[in-house]
């Protein structure tokens, strides 16, 4: 996507954003990484697999801050792992065409699978080797199949965003979401496809009646920004959310989230932000913003937990806090963590448990990195931790093995990001 098309959104962003400034202080390190004392790395050694990791490769030929791994996913015993960079900024700019790319545990090899398109106008056919997005940020399993929204296409105009679906060991690209100058999220929802979209006018939300043939616009969410970036089903609604508003002296303490019912009734939902992020509070300052957004998210135990922090560097995200709510117009609760300054990147369920994958910058500029357990997002126990130069951006589980991808954020930059560790499962004692 050009620059100008991408600050012109930008510009759009901001305006409505009356009476903030805002610097480009996105390129350095995120306020919410805390330093901590070198105490927090004494915390439960028993746990420690540092000396156990194994380096599976690092298999992204891109620059440094385009390899942060920013998901991993299972699917089909493989495990795909998401990279790239959407943002306009150094470093690493506007990234892609990026690959997909998995790593088979049965082979202990790294693969790379080829994308195909068929052009709707002339049916003339062709296969790539990558797909034309500058990011991969997410997997999705939909109905049984494996998707990847178009983060952000590459060098294609802005009429129509993409998506692609994997077929036994085919990935297919379609370029026929209306007005997707960014595909953030798909959801399969009561027999229907949806995707949360990033457009130059407002945060909309797409839906197909026919498994992603055809597209129409279903609704826009009211509220700050021009992008809806997550979905999440809970208690029987699809939430749809965009830009999250914390407590602050400057608007009604207020963010608005998109409501689907199960007979596709939209409400736009008013949150509380004191509720939605406890704890969190904005005071307008020069160069700072109070633009947040959730992350992962998972439903355990009939509870919502989600990852919420920063917008950083565009649309990536900062992590600050993991949050779980029972309602999500009741006040929620942040988890703290044994180490205090535990940062979360990701989490995952698996039955009866839930996984998060935490990080500590230590004062020496090393950082540990720890996977948490629980049984009922109340008490959590920490089942590992591993100390290395950068932290794990994203994790998976697969057969008792914890695989690890590592990222960077802006400034400084580490050259370890896009290393795949693991960790066996004979090795992790706390879990």
């Amino acid at each position: 996507m050009s620059t100008k098309k991408k600050i012109v959104q930008f510009s759009l962003i901001c305006t409505a954003c009356a009476g903030l400034l805002v610097s480009g202080s996105s390129l350095s390190l995120p306020a919410t990484t805390q330093i901590v004392s070198a105490a927090s790395s004494q915390a439960d050694q028993s746990t420690d697999v540092t000396s156990k990791l194994q380096l599976l490769g690092q298999p992204f030929s891109t620059p440094a801050y385009a390899r942060n791994v920013w998901d991993m996913q299972v699917f089909d015993g493989k495990i795909y792992l998401g990279h790239g960079n959407s943002s306009n900024a150094q470093p690493s700019p506007n990234a892609g065409p990026i690959p997909i790319v998995y790593y088979n545990p049965q082979t202990s090899q790294f693969v790379t699978q080829k994308v195909t398109y068929t052009d709707p106008k002339t049916g003339k056919k062709s296969t790539e080797d990558a797909t034309n997005e500058e990011q991969i940020d997410t997997f999705k399993i939909l109905k049984g199949k494996l998707y990847i929204p178009g983060n952000d296409s590459k060098s294609e105009e802005w009429n129509f965003g993409n998506f692609y679906t994997l077929d036994g060991d085919q990935w297919t690209k379609y370029r026929n979401l209306p007005d997707g100058i960014h595909v953030y999220d798909m959801a399969y929802y009561h027999g229907k496809l949806l995707a949360a979209i990033g457009t130059d006018s407002a945060p909309k939300v797409l839906i197909s009646d026919d498994n992603g043939a055809n597209w129409k616009e279903l609704a826009q969410i009211k509220g700050i920004g021009t992008r809806a970036y997550k979905f999440f089903e809970f208690k029987g609604v699809l939430y749809t959310a965009a830009i999250l508003m914390p407590n602050n002296n400057i608007w009604k303490d207020q963010t608005h989230i998109l409501a689907i019912d199960k007979n596709f009734n939209v409400t736009q939902q008013q949150v509380s932000g004191a509720n939605l992020l406890p704890g969190m509070t904005y005071v307008q300052t020069a160069g700072k913003t109070p633009y947040m957004k959730m992350g992962k998210t998972v439903v355990f135990k009939k509870q919502l937990a989600y990852i919420v922090g920063d917008v950083y560097n565009d649309a990536q995200l900062a992590p600050k806090a993991l949050i779980v709510t029972k309602n999500i117009n009741d006040p929620a609760r942040t988890v703290t963590f044994a180490d205090a300054g535990a940062l979360p990147t990701d989490i995952i369920t698996r039955p009866n448990k839930t996984y998060v994958l935490t990080y500590t910058k230590q004062a020496d500029g090393s950082y540990i990195n720890r996977v948490y357990m629980t049984k009922n997002l109340k008490t959590w126990t920490q089942i590992l931790q591993f100390k290395q130069d950068t932290y794990a951006k994203s994790f998976e589980e697969l057969n008792g093995d914890f695989y690890f991808g590592l990222g960077t954020d802006t400034k400084p930059v580490s050259e370890s990001a896009g290393k795949i560790l693991k960790v066996k499962a004979s090795d992790i004692k706390g879990k």
